[in-house]
């Protein structure tokens, strides 16, 4: 896995981590989710937007955007309303996977 872009090295890790998700789940879950089971690569991430007002915000959409680069394992269905990591709710894209 690349050290020197954490971003490529988490998108590595999402096959395996869409198979463990539910038939339909959203960007927020899968985000916590990977951010639990790969906290050093996903603090990396995050750290490449320290200096921004919203790091977290810049972080997760470049994430939850990365999942659709695997149309073999999951479907955009829609938006639905969803509590993010700081408990504000807003919307967040819905997924089924394919497999």
């Amino acid at each position: 896995m690349s050290e020197s872009d954490p971003y490529a090295a988490l998108e590595q890790l999402y096959p395996a981590l869409i198979a463990q998700m539910p038939p339909r789940f959203n960007s927020h879950e899968f985000i916590l989710r990977l951010a639990y089971e790969h906290q050093g690569l996903y603090i990396r991430a995050l750290a490449q937007y320290a200096d921004s007002d919203h790091p977290f915000m810049i972080a997760h959409a470049r994430l939850a955007r990365a999942l659709a680069r695997f149309p073999d394992l999951v479907r955009y269905v829609g938006d639905e309303p969803s509590v993010d990591i700081f408990g504000h709710t807003g919307a967040a894209a819905l997924w089924r996977r394919v497999k």
